[in-house]
């Protein structure tokens, strides 16, 4: 039988039974109970008249319960949107209606966003995960009540859409990335080898289900192993090393605002590395010093990768012979690693030619998991796909050891806090403040989260003021797109062809 992201989990939840699959702060589910409940909302959701191949929206919290809607969703063969809850109900509308969700399922932490929709009325249905019900919405535990618990077996191929996860894109407007059964799978198979997973190992955590990068890229290749995921949002650096030491951790991901944080009280209490045999950062930048002062602490169990979501699983990665001295790298410290089995990487110019090593271009890869493109867009597609390579947008070198260094990003992306942020979506949204008449954004380097918004604005009148504009932009926009700081100048700087000169911006305001 072909496998799919249905099969795989399918397989997993028959395999380890009462094995605890996951815990959170909503209680803990055996396989056997996941298997049983996903299949329940597959058969409800079926009932209901989805079809295989019909789109599923999700906007889920961090719970257990929540997560039941992928393992739902995988087994009745409906590919899944992922929708980040923290967005607000205009960027929720059109994720919604450019997907083509016949069905949406949310927790009730987001029933008023769900209730300001424009678009809930296209939905054919709308299901809650709690007891305080959108308007019209089914009740999640009383569809599960009355629907069988037989395991659904559905047909699905390998180029099959699995997962729809949505990216900003520089023109403002979200571009739904199609992940294909063929890409998950891969990505789950792959993640044990590049992070090092043990069988039956226990994963602290510390994402969330607003990235659907930390779903693939953690969540699902420890449900394969057999292993126990424990959801500790929210949580303090105090309660997240409490929580390794109690429950003898052996995987982690440290988000670069807390890496120091992490370092700090580590060092206090060194019995949190007794277990632990993976350390994970990735996404937002980390410097070099953060990286040395996270390696001198816990050694070879350190690792770093590069990939997107796009890509699906990680292009690049240390191993411990890094951290070991085994290394040819001109600054391990600065490295993303080097490209996994999976994946090839270049450096090209401008026309895509390839250039030297050590030469700063555009890096490009090609790779096993890679998406099948952005969904009803073959504009933006033929753009960064082309002949089977994806033109990742981000700059950066090889070196003679064939490590990969990504030193800045092409088309302006701002990551704060690992959240990607685009600033013309934050820019069209500041156009909206009353007030506003021109506004440009950049990111800042920030210490705690890597970068943060800048928004400089042209103002129609004296009287606008910091706070009015990043006020302005809370029922807008979510609120880590929020601008930090605001700035103010007569006129932004543009070329001939009237587009903001965003180098010449940062250079005369300093940033």
């Amino acid at each position: 039988m072909t496998e799919t992201l249905g099969s795989i989990l399918r397989n997993a939840c028959e395999r380890y039974g009462d094995r605890t699959a996951l815990v959170g702060r909503d209680g803990s589910r055996t396989y056997r109970e996941l298997l049983e409940r996903g299949s329940r909302l597959a058969n409800a959701l079926a009932g209901l008249g989805l079809k295989p191949g019909d789109h599923v929206a999700a906007l889920l919290e961090d719970t257990v319960t929540a997560f039941e809607t992928y393992i739902g969703c995988a087994l009745g063969g409906f590919p899944i949107v992922h929708v980040n809850d923290r967005l607000v109900s205009r960027e929720v509308d059109y994720i919604l209606d450019n997907s083509d969700a016949r069905a949406l399922v949310h927790t009730d932490g987001r029933t008023p966003i769900v209730d300001g929709l424009e678009t809930k009325d296209s939905l054919a249905h709308v299901v809650t995960i709690g007891t305080n019900c959108a308007q019209g919405a089914h009740a999640y535990e009383d569809l599960l009540a009355k629907a069988s618990g037989h395991v659904p077996i559905v047909e699905r191929r390998p180029e099959d859409l699995a997962i729809l996860g949505y990216t900003s894109g520089t023109t403002g407007f979200p571009k739904g990335a199609m992940v294909s059964n063929r890409a998950v799978v891969g990505c789950i198979k792959l993640i044990p080898f590049a992070y090092r997973l043990p069988m039956y190992g226990r994963c602290a955590f510390t994402g969330t289900l607003s990235f659907v990068s930390g779903i693939w890229g953690v969540i699902l290749p420890h449900l394969y192993l057999g292993g126990t995921v424990n959801f500790l949002f929210p949580y303090t650096i105090e309660s997240w090393v409490n929580h390794m030491i109690e429950n003898r951790s052996t995987f982690t991901y440290a988000p670069t605002p807390l890496v120091m944080g992490f370092v700090q009280e580590a060092t206090k209490r060194p019995e949190v590395l007794d277990h632990l045999q993976t350390v994970l950062h990735s996404a937002s930048a980390i410097s070099p010093a953060q990286s040395k002062a996270l390696t001198d602490l816990i050694g070879d169990r350190y690792v770093e990768v590069w990939g997107m979501t796009e890509t699906v699983g990680p292009l690049t990665g240390t191993t411990r012979a890094d951290w070991r001295g085994g290394h040819l790298a001109d600054d391990i410290y600065a490295t993303v690693g080097r490209p996994l089995a999976t994946a090839s990487v270049r450096v090209v110019d401008r026309n895509g030619n390839d250039l030297p090593t050590g030469e700063t271009g555009e890096l490009v890869t090609r790779c096993d998991t890679m998406f099948s493109g952005y969904y009803k867009n073959p504009e933006k597609t033929a753009e960064v796909l082309r002949d089977g390579e994806y033109f990742t947008g981000d700059l950066g070198r090889l070196d003679t050891g064939g490590y990969v260094y990504v030193t800045d990003r092409a088309k302006d992306m701002i990551i704060s806090g690992g959240m990607n942020i685009y600033p013309a979506e934050v820019e069209n949204a500041l156009l909206q403040v009353d007030g506003v008449s021109e506004v440009a954004v950049v990111g800042t380097a920030d210490e705690r989260w890597g970068e943060t918004v800048v928004a400089v604005v042209v103002r129609k009148d004296e009287t606008l003021t910091e706070a009015a504009v990043i006020d302005g932009a809370k029922s807008l926009l979510a609120s880590y797109k929020k601008p930090t700081r605001v700035m103010f100048v007569e006129a932004l700087p543009r070329n001939a062809g009237m587009k903001v000169q965003k180098h010449i911006l940062r250079e005369q305001l300093g940033l």
